[in-house]
């Protein structure tokens, strides 16, 4: 009987250990969302925004080791409806890459909005205060809107882990250094 109790309140001091870490890394550092402005144009939504991307120490020594970081924006459209859950119209996945050329000393981000899809930075902090701003980002619709209905749009940002290689997947799923990700957040679609 004695061992079941030393045992049961090891079990909890570690729990509480856990949680304890888990919640100091999650709350200094991550992703958000601070502005999203989407507009419809024609048969596409034009998407300008604002991110504050905040890596933890762990993802930002990888990246300065070169090890290539995939990000994802995902957004989805809802249309309101008054009665019923809102209707999902369209969901949409951006992939943003950056990764470090030590030949060069120089950060490279990657977007689909980017003019030459590619800019190269001088520092890792200035990388990815670019990778925070983007603008006339294109959604293309599947089908028209329909007049006279109010549409919402969602997103976030995540770090997309299961792009690392293959090497580190396993550390990184384990490890909450690793899980970045921001909060969904709605924003109104204006015409």
């Amino acid at each position: 009987m004695l061992v079941c109790k030393k045992t049961n309140k090891i079990h909890l001091l570690s729990l509480f250990l856990l949680i304890t870490v888990w919640s100091g890394v999650a709350s200094g550092r991550g992703f958000t969302i601070d502005q999203i402005e989407a507009r419809l144009d024609g048969q596409s939504i034009q998407v300008d925004g604002n991110l504050t991307l905040n890596l933890t120490d762990d993802v930002r020594k990888a990246l300065s080791k070169s090890i290539p970081l995939q990000l994802n924006l995902e957004f989805v459209l809802y249309r309101v409806r008054n009665y019923y859950y809102d209707k999902e119209v369209a969901v949409w996945t951006v992939p943003i890459d950056i990764y470090y050329k030590p030949v060069s000393d120089e950060y490279v981000v990657s977007r689909p909005d980017l003019v030459n899809r590619e800019e190269t930075f001088d520092s890792q902090h200035a990388a990815l205060e670019r990778l925070g701003v983007f603008n006339d980002l294109n959604l293309p619709l599947p089908e028209p809107l329909i007049e006279g209905k109010r549409y919402l749009l969602e997103a976030r940002v995540k770090l997309e882990l299961s792009e690392l290689p293959a090497m580190m997947r396993p550390l990184a799923y384990f490890s909450s250094s690793w899980h970045l990700n921001s909060k969904w957040t709605e924003w109104p679609l204006s015409r």
